[in-house]
């Protein structure tokens, strides 16, 4: 969330940022309102307690001199009683400005576009040659996973990988961790639920909704994204050193609840699906740096499978509240003839540590919340689909990028 002195000393800013991302601005008016309903609480509590302490001091002082102190003593109890029920009155006041606070948005960075729906993103740049084919992926995976007992028994947007198709998950998944451990990231495999403080706090309102899966009878959700239990690794702590740098993996688990009717065949879009994730906690004065090594390192992997795509700058309206600003690579699906997104990267600047309270800096130094960033480094599901349509071959096999045959063990699919 946002710094609350930024509330008090600069509420337009927000607001303007909050209209980017066509949201209603009333709702910053509504954290200055708790806001300011919360420091007169505690003004006043400030003053009985002064004055309780005054009072305090004459019962001590007329106990000394052997003198009746019973008004004295009945007067700090009514001033006691009265901090205390302020006091209950400022927690409360407290947790709804939060409430408020916890909806507004990161502030927008300038470079972002300004658009309400994906059309509106802003294309960096092209890589590789596109080319159009007929089959498209939905059919051809047919051969690699059997989705139609899946549904049966797990419903829909299930999916059993089989054979080859099994062999090339893993393969994905190896190629993208060889790749990250090699620039110096540290490996993770992290828990794949969280407690919903944690949750709250690496996640978004939205989220709750639309795509975490909660357990019953358990203050458990399953992740989304690897993203979640990398960042709260930190919560609540001050990092001696930064940046930390983090490869993980894991299952991950989304309803999909606003997706209903989109990409219902094939693997595209599912409820459960493999990735892998660039995680990095930092110095604020490099965080943008590091969101465009990480689109570079995500394109690098893209270039090595073969698969041509374009980078885009996410428009404000398709950005999540977490993030500043948003890239997209986007993978192009012959049969479709377009562009799909594959890969995200985003740069959260101190907008989740805030909400987690983490901070680095020397041991009785001054501290200071890190920036975080999160890109996807490989999404199995996706990535698979995107492969076998640019990789399908005149006799209906599948060709395996030469990068990716030592992890296969075989260099094509028939």
């Amino acid at each position: 969330m946002l710094a609350i002195e930024l509330f008090r000393e600069n509420p337009k800013l927000i607001k303007d940022s909050e209209k980017k991302r066509f949201k209603d601005p009333k709702v910053v008016d509504q954290v200055i309102e708790y806001d300011n309903r919360w420091r007169t609480v505690l003004k006043k509590v400030q003053e009985l307690q002064h004055k309780r302490n005054i009072v305090s001091q004459e019962i001590s002082d007329l106990k000394k001199k052997k003198k009746p102190a019973k008004s004295k003593i009945l007067e700090m109890k009514k001033v006691s009683n009265e901090i205390a029920n302020l006091n209950s009155k400022a927690v409360k006041l407290l947790k709804k400005r939060d409430e408020f606070r916890y909806r507004i948005g990161n502030i927008l960075d300038k470079s972002v576009p300004v658009g309400r729906t994906d059309d509106k993103n802003k294309v960096i740049r092209k890589w590789g040659k596109i080319s159009k084919k007929k089959v498209g992926h939905a059919d051809l995976i047919k051969s690699l996973a059997n989705i139609e007992k899946a549904a049966d028994v797990a419903g829909a947007r299930f999916y059993y990988l089989e054979g080859k198709g099994a062999v090339l998950n893993l393969a994905l998944i190896n190629y993208a961790f060889d790749y990250f451990v090699k620039k110096g990231f540290t490996p993770v495999w992290p828990p794949y639920v969280l407690k919903e403080k944690a949750m709250a706090g690496v996640a978004e309102l939205a989220d709750f909704k639309e795509q975490l899966y909660k357990l019953e009878g358990e203050d458990l959700y399953l992740i989304a994204t690897a993203e979640q239990p990398l960042i709260v690794l930190h919560m609540n702590e001050v990092i001696g050193k930064v940046p930390k740098i983090y490869v993980g993996f894991s299952t991950n688990f989304r309803r999909e609840a606003g997706a209903h009717g989109k990409d219902t065949k094939g693997i595209f879009r599912t409820h459960s699906f493999d990735k892998v994730e660039q995680i990095v906690i930092c110095d604020p004065k490099d965080s943008w740096k590091w969101l465009e090594k990480m689109i570079k390192y995500a394109e690098e992997l893209m270039k090595g499978l073969e698969i041509p795509y374009k980078v885009t700058t996410v428009a404000s309206g398709e950005m999540n509240d977490n993030g500043a600003k948003k890239y997209d690579i986007e993978a192009w699906f012959p049969s479709q003839g377009k562009y799909r997104e594959l890969i995200s990267g985003t740069n959260c600047t101190d907008y989740q540590a805030r909400k987690l309270n983490i901070k680095f800096g020397k041991v009785g130094g001054e501290k200071h919340y890190v920036h975080t960033l999160n890109c996807t480094g490989l999404a199995t599901g996706r990535t698979i689909s995107a492969l076998i349509e640019n990789h399908q071959q005149k006799d209906g096999s599948i060709k395996i990028p030469k990068k990716l045959q030592k992890y296969t063990g075989f260099k094509e699919i028939k």
